[in-house]
């Protein structure tokens, strides 16, 4: 088992994160400093909810979905800042 495989798992379940987080964020209105840790959380919990339905081993879908919430946090922080670039 190589890191590819936990990428391309990880590439699959971003989308997902990022929907999830966006929507917790806006119905608990929930603070953006906590969204990087949100977002780990929920990719740890989609992680382990795809492993059932993969053949790959739990730590590998708890890893993959470890980097797809790093990487959807990521990702949030950019669609932010380029949201404040736009405004002004």
């Amino acid at each position: 088992m190589d890191l590819t495989n936990i990428f391309m798992i990880a590439i699959v379940m971003v989308a997902i994160v990022l929907a999830i987080a966006e929507v917790l964020k806006k119905t608990f209105k929930i603070n953006t400093q906590y969204m990087p840790l949100t977002s780990v959380v929920i990719g740890i919990f989609i992680g382990l909810g795809c492993w059932p339905l993969s053949e790959h081993p739990l730590y590998v879908m708890l890893m993959a979905g470890f980097v797809a919430g790093l990487t959807a946090s990521g990702t949030f922080d950019l669609l932010k800042a380029a949201k404040k670039e736009g405004q002004q």
